[in-house]
């Protein structure tokens, strides 16, 4: 089991780097989620990278509706909460 463990754990660690690096380049001082799942698409590969995209996708939209922000843009209305949820969108 602590081998699964520290398994994840590199993995994990790998893909924070990826994604701090690439919002260096971007020139960005916040780590939006467009930077992880560059950095997701660039270590997984295939259908690992798609389940991987769509469990996370799922996560983030769990985490907004459980503080009542709207993930979904609307062009007619741009309210405070959806300014705040266009950190929690996957582009």
């Amino acid at each position: 089991m602590n081998v699964v463990n520290d398994l994840l754990g590199d993995f994990f660690e790998q893909v924070l780097q990826t994604a701090k690096q690439l919002m260096q380049k971007v020139g960005h001082r916040t780590l939006f989620v467009h930077d992880i799942a560059a950095a997701v698409a660039l270590h997984l590969r295939g259908e690992l990278h798609m389940f991987a995209m769509t469990q996370g996708l799922q996560a983030l939209n769990l985490t907004a509706d459980s503080y009542g922000l709207d993930t979904h843009h609307k062009k007619e209305k741009k309210s405070k909460k959806s300014v705040q949820s266009s950190k929690l969108d996957i582009l």
